[in-house]
């Protein structure tokens, strides 16, 4: 269920079951100038904030969280989004944090380790607990003849019980699902997110913070309700590159990255059909090269229609590739430079280079002229 405001006001519809004592709330936090957010912004970032919940879902606990997307009413200078999520059984985290890999990406998403959770799980307890025997208290003045207050029941008291499980168990997901999108890229690398589906979490997070790319009104995220906004515009690019598929880790060739000039002969402005046909020019010193353009930040220029296009544009990149055979392949621009010479980007630092690709080796461009001994892609 969905609901949305545009004031102050906190008389937003609720879902029954976020009284229940089951759920916890993932808020993302957009600073924006006016109280409102596109609506392609908002509907791409909310289903990237699912697929990644549904990711964690499917990798640790077997499929069987519920969740549902609430939206807070926001205030002036924001927009905060709510993902409520619902656990229906709380015994799922209990099984993740009882193994190795589990605990360790637990603690690694969340920091926090498998014993401050347990530790939560038994305050969370205590306190339901507690206010149970408070509402069998009677609230007017006790006369001479009081009865001293039932204790709750065995039964209710597993039902507490139950409840403070499952929302222990929706808060480590809503935590994990934040680090998702909260950590450095190189940090989630060196956590290792090759287990199960997770890579289709860190496909969500390139998408989520591609959209926000494509809103110019978006100029930081957080994900608290508070004025803290962690992530600053300037961090989204790099956040944005589309992690490496597996089979492709797989390669054991590093990566080289080099800054070069290039002229387009066969574009394509569709960006999720490169793999299928990718872009056509030829490099420095004129050799055929096919590649594909990972750059967020450019593709939501092609969007807006922002960019001066000629019949042979000529494009500055910061492009990755491996050689193979001694000729480069799987060319991948990792930014856009310049764009028939309008600057549009600066390069990518190392740092954040190693969060994409892993280790590479910094090239120079080629110079000179193709020889007859020059091999083709």
């Amino acid at each position: 269920m969905i609901g949305v405001t545009g004031t102050k006001s906190h008389m937003t519809e609720v879902a029954p079951w976020e009284d229940e004592g089951r759920s916890d709330r993932l808020f993302i936090h957009f600073d924006v100038e006016g109280h409102f957010l596109k609506l392609d912004t908002f509907i791409q970032t909310a289903e990237s904030a699912r697929e990644i919940i549904a990711a964690i879902d499917q990798t640790f606990f077997k499929g069987e969280l519920k969740y549902e997307l609430i939206v807070l009413p926001p205030d002036d200078g924001s927009f905060l989004t709510k993902f409520g999520v619902l656990v229906a059984a709380g015994t799922a985290a209990f099984g993740i944090l009882n193994t190795d890999i589990g605990a360790a990406y637990v603690e690694g998403l969340t920091g926090k380790a498998p014993v401050e959770w347990a530790k939560e799980l038994g305050q969370d307890h205590r306190v339901r607990v507690q206010d149970a025997y408070e509402m069998i208290e009677p609230r007017e003045e006790p006369s001479q003849e009081t009865t001293q207050p039932t204790p709750p029941s065995p039964t209710s008291t597993k039902s507490e019980s139950d409840q403070a499980a499952c929302r222990t168990s929706a808060k480590i997901i809503v935590a994990m699902a934040r680090g998702v999108l909260e950590k450095e890229t190189d940090e989630l690398n060196r956590i290792g997110m090759n287990v199960g589906n997770l890579f289709d979490a860190l496909d969500a997070r390139a998408k989520f913070y591609s959209a926000c790319i494509k809103d110019s009104d978006v100029s930081r995220i957080g994900f608290t309700p508070d004025d803290e906004f962690p992530i600053p515009r300037k961090s989204f690019p790099e956040r944005a590159q589309k992690p490496t598929p597996p089979d492709i880790e797989e390669d054991p060739s590093e990566w080289a990255v080099a800054i070069e000039s290039i002229y387009v002969t066969s574009p394509n402005w569709d960006e999720e059909d490169q793999k299928t046909r990718q872009w056509k020019g030829k490099d420095q010193i004129r050799r055929d090269c096919y590649f594909v353009i990972e750059d967020a930040e450019f593709w939501g220029l092609v969007k807006v229609k922002s960019l001066h296009v000629e019949v042979l544009d000529n494009l500055k990149v910061q492009w990755a590739y491996q050689i193979k055979e001694g000729r480069p392949k799987n060319r991948r621009v990792l930014r856009v430079l310049e764009f028939n010479g309008d600057k549009l980007a600066d390069p990518l630092m190392p740092d954040a280079i190693r969060a994409v690709l892993g280790s590479f080796s910094a090239m120079s461009a080629p110079r000179g002229e193709p020889t007859l001994f020059d091999d083709r892609d």
